[in-house]
């Protein structure tokens, strides 16, 4: 049987009310009640491609319900929206970024995502 030991926490799309709030609920039920390791991905799916990423303490997710905003940040990242072909490539274009995910999730030792 596979367990969930460590999960990744990311925020992505626009900002919005109430993403800290998820992100505590989420964070506080997976450790608290489960025994998860918490690791928060910075600027949503754009710190996954960069793997930009930490390991989140209790006190980093604890009185952050009136904060706005989101405390790990967010991107408009499109990692799986294919690259217009008849457009000029560039470096970041070119990138694969879901073989990039997959390998930071795999480095960073990821059960899951939420």
């Amino acid at each position: 049987m596979n367990t969930v030991r460590r999960v990744g926490i990311l925020t992505s799309g626009g900002d919005c009310p109430g993403l800290n709030a998820a992100i505590r609920g989420v964070a506080k039920a997976a450790s608290g009640r489960f025994g998860m390791e918490i690791v928060g991905i910075a600027n949503g799916y754009r710190g996954l491609i960069e793997g930009e990423a930490r390991t989140l303490s209790q006190d980093d997710f604890s009185n952050i319900l009136t904060l706005g905003g989101t405390i790990l940040g967010s991107s408009r990242e499109k990692p799986f929206k294919r690259p217009d072909e008849n457009a000029l490539s560039d470096a970041e274009e070119a990138m694969d970024k879901p073989e990039r995910i997959l390998e930071n999730v795999e480095r960073l030792g990821l059960d899951a995502l939420a």
